[in-house]
């Protein structure tokens, strides 16, 4: 069986790191979750929250499609609008990618650490431009 909607999260954030290191070369991006806050600044965590399948039909043998959401954290150890040009940019990065935004950037903002949010969802399709 063709496990193609396995491959959404490492597919979407090989883009998402290619565009985002253009504009931030420093920037630390990782799916990988590291107990809490991150020991490098700035860090863009991306991971994919449980997918859930969609357009099943009549045989139902296959997976057809799966409704994808991508969670994406940033952390900056600088300024508050350096973590919200980064989300920002991450936002923008998405929407080009045409996730839909389900929560919009958010920013909280600490003595130590910035951390920015959002959250994203798309229909992801087998035989999709994302995942091929």
């Amino acid at each position: 069986m063709d496990s193609w909607y396995m491959q959404i999260q490492s597919k979407v954030f090989t883009q998402i790191q290619y565009m985002m290191k253009k504009k931030y070369p420093t920037l630390k991006c990782t799916t990988k979750n590291e107990n809490g806050e991150p020991a490098e600044f700035p860090t863009l965590f991306l991971h994919e929250l449980t997918p859930v399948e969609q357009g099943q039909d009549l045989t139902n043998e296959t997976v057809n499609a799966v409704l994808s959401t991508i969670e994406i954290q940033v952390w900056t150890n600088t300024t508050e609008n350096d973590c919200r040009n980064i989300i920002a940019e991450a936002t923008n990065q998405m929407k080009a990618l045409q996730f839909n935004i389900i929560e919009m950037p958010l920013v909280q903002v600490s003595d130590k650490v910035n951390w920015g949010v959002i959250r994203c969802r798309r229909m992801v399709g087998n035989g999709d431009k994302i995942v091929n």
